[in-house]
């Protein structure tokens, strides 16, 4: 009985970082910039670098293939080059949060990326000619999508 209480005391608290996380993410100057941005148009196609403002990481950027609706995430592989990896479709609609605002859905929802990484829709908005605005969603309980962060991705 211990260890159930145990661990719904530690979902809540989870929970509660989410939406106070949520909260932060849609109040920011960011999120100001993401609605005032457009649906890509055309689609993005190749490969775009990625930055994560305020942090390093190992990300470098996506590459898109407009053509098949997809595409892959490209890192440092921490020897000088590259690794290809977490395929993702995508599909134009609206935003997760957004709802009134049209945006580029970048889906990890497939068979081939790990069960924790399925869970995470971005969304991208143009902000710019070949500069976009990418928000991060978690959408771990039904109904109710967890906003993390944000990327911009630049050709």
């Amino acid at each position: 009985m211990l260890f159930f209480k145990l661990l719904f005391v530690t979902l809540l608290i989870f929970i509660l970082l989410a939406v106070i996380r949520t909260w932060q993410i849609e109040h920011s100057a960011d999120q100001k910039i993401f609605v005032q941005g457009q649906s890509p148009n055309p689609a993005p196609e190749g490969l775009y670098k990625g930055s994560v403002p305020g942090h390093k990481v190992s990300w470098l950027g996506k590459k898109f293939d407009a053509v098949n609706h997809s595409g892959i995430n490209i890192f440092d592989d921490r020897k000088g080059g590259q690794a290809e990896r977490y395929s993702f479709v995508t599909a134009y609609g609206s935003g997760l949060r957004d709802k009134n605002l049209a945006v580029l859905k970048i889906d990890y929802n497939i068979q081939s990326n790990p069960f924790w990484l399925r869970a995470i829709l971005d969304e991208i908005v143009q902000v710019g000619p070949n500069e976009y605005l990418g928000k991060v969603h978690v959408r771990i309980i039904p109904g109710l999508p967890f906003t993390f962060g944000y990327f911009k991705l630049a050709c």
